[in-house]
């Protein structure tokens, strides 16, 4: 009995140290391949448009569309178009522009619709962007205003698109912001609270958390009513447009963040936080929130301590809503020097952040290293989204901090930011990844794949179904791989 056991257990070591040596030499048989075709795109487009990608955790939904869709819907519904800002518009022009105004039928009339399709496309993405003529910044984040109302009528065709490209991708997971939970409506105390938080942002007063405890206690008290119904509205159309769409299935899951914008005054935006955590603490669907705008906006700036403080706030009132954070999407000439060094310590230290979307200035932060340090030990992932850096901030190559990130430990996730507007894809990204840093290496890029799993916000068990299906699918990619 006691040979037999031992024979089993030489057995099983050999076979486990035959399965690590030949996983070993297949590392290594695809490490040579890339090496050898970092400079030939095509192959390496080749490469990994089989490769699977398993999260795209910094998804923008309105910004993933390609402009494409949604001229479908302004051509098939024969919306009103401004022939040259390109604006568009439901029922009829605006009564003092109206000779710049045409519908889509009376353009294609005239034989001037193929023109102007071109133009919207160019005005609503970086498609024939000329950078000499337009900040490519500005241009970008004006495209959101642009499509703003094809985007919100085509939410069924821009989620199936999303998901289709997705499958196509070999991409199992997406985490999108998929729409404002802005709360607009006017109250009584709104100015009086918003002079106080600008009064104690000056001279940062951490006696603030008081101050938001009162105002969370007049929105949630005296317009509770409203505030209920804001949630419950925005609640209900996700779970419709999910469910209807049959979003999730065996090959792919979508999840939702809540985002609000961080352009308004201190008590507008007090209450867009109170509806955005209230939302995503009474959803199964809606996994974190996120705060969106140019970064170096003079709102953003001016309010940026209060927006961390707010964050400080909403977590400890709602401690199971997970956040994210655009945090800094900054670089040397975009703001002052000064300007780049706190961003990303406060959203990790104030705010509580779990993730960083973007962190490029990180080389700028204040004690950079044991930022980085913090962020590795404490596993606060940063989103790396190439194309989005290059085209908004000009950082790509070895301007680019991937290597820092990595050089610290701290874990990275590539993702596409908005590639509708940006052109591109999750493919792309992970291209350029292997392109342009040769000291990145396949096993190095796998686990940036399951790190999108790990650093989710998906609850534990449906982390565990999608890194066990993304195990498959590299295993067949590998066996894929040695028998070409």
């Amino acid at each position: 009995m006691k040979h037999s056991l031992i024979v089993f257990l030489l057995f099983f070591i050999a076979q486990f140290s035959f399965a690590q040596n030949t996983n070993q030499e297949t590392v290594r048989r695809i490490d040579t391949y890339l090496d050898s075709i970092r400079n030939d795109e095509a192959r390496l487009r080749q490469f990994f448009a089989k490769f699977p990608k398993g999260a795209d955790l910094h998804h923008h939904y309105s910004g993933s569309v390609y402009a494409e869709t949604y001229l479908e819907y302004i051509e098939k519904n024969n919306l009103w178009i401004n022939r040259n800002s390109y604006a568009i518009a439901y029922d009829q022009a605006p009564r003092n522009e109206r000779s710049e105004w045409s519908t889509v039928n009376s353009l294609k009339e005239d034989g001037y619709w193929s023109d102007i399709k071109v133009k919207i496309i160019e005005s609503w993405s970086k498609l024939y962007f000329n950078y000499m003529s337009n900040p490519s910044d500005e241009h970008f984040f004006s495209t959101f205003e642009r499509f703003s109302i094809p985007a919100k009528a085509t939410y069924n065709e821009g989620l199936r698109e999303i998901k289709n490209r997705a499958i196509s991708e070999n991409v199992s997971y997406i985490e999108t912001m998929f729409k404002s939970t802005g709360f607009y409506d006017k109250f009584e105390k709104d100015n009086e609270f918003a002079t106080q938080l600008l009064a104690l942002q000056e001279t940062k007063d951490n006696s603030i958390q008081k101050k938001l405890d009162e105002l969370y206690n007049y929105y949630t008290k005296v317009e509770n009513a409203v505030f209920l119904s804001k949630v419950k509205s925005h609640n209900e159309l996700i779970q419709k447009l999910h469910t209807e769409n049959k979003i999730d299935d065996d090959t792919f899951t979508m999840r939702y963040q809540n985002y609000f914008i961080r352009l308004f005054d201190p008590a507008t935006t007090f209450k867009s936080f109170l509806i955005a955590f209230h939302s995503a603490s009474t959803s199964d669907l809606i996994v974190g929130v996120n705060i969106v705008a140019p970064e170096n906006n003079a709102v953003s700036m001016r309010d940026y301590w209060l927006h961390m403080q707010l964050f400080k706030y909403f977590k400890s009132v709602y401690p199971n809503v997970k956040t994210a954070m655009h945090a800094g999407e900054l670089t040397l000439g975009l703001v002052k020097p000064e300007d780049l060094t706190y961003h990303i310590n406060d959203a990790v230290f104030i705010a509580g952040a779990k993730r960083i979307g973007h962190g490029v200035d990180i080389a700028y932060e204040k004690k950079s290293e044991e930022l980085l340090s913090y962020m590795a030990q404490n596993e606060i992932a940063v989103e790396i989204s190439f194309s989005s850096n290059d085209f908004i901030l000009g950082v790509s190559g070895n301007k680019h901090p991937v290597l820092l990130y990595k050089a610290y430990n701290v874990p990275i996730v590539i993702s596409t930011d908005d590639a509708g507007v940006l052109r591109t894809d999750l493919t792309q990204q992970f291209l350029i990844l292997t392109r342009d840093y040769p000291s990145i290496k396949y096993q190095d890029i796998k686990k940036m794949v399951f790190n999108s799993i790990n650093y989710s916000f998906l609850n534990k068990s449906e982390k565990e179904k999608i890194r066990k299906d993304l195990e498959g699918r590299f295993l067949e990619f590998e066996v894929g791989f040695v028998g070409e």
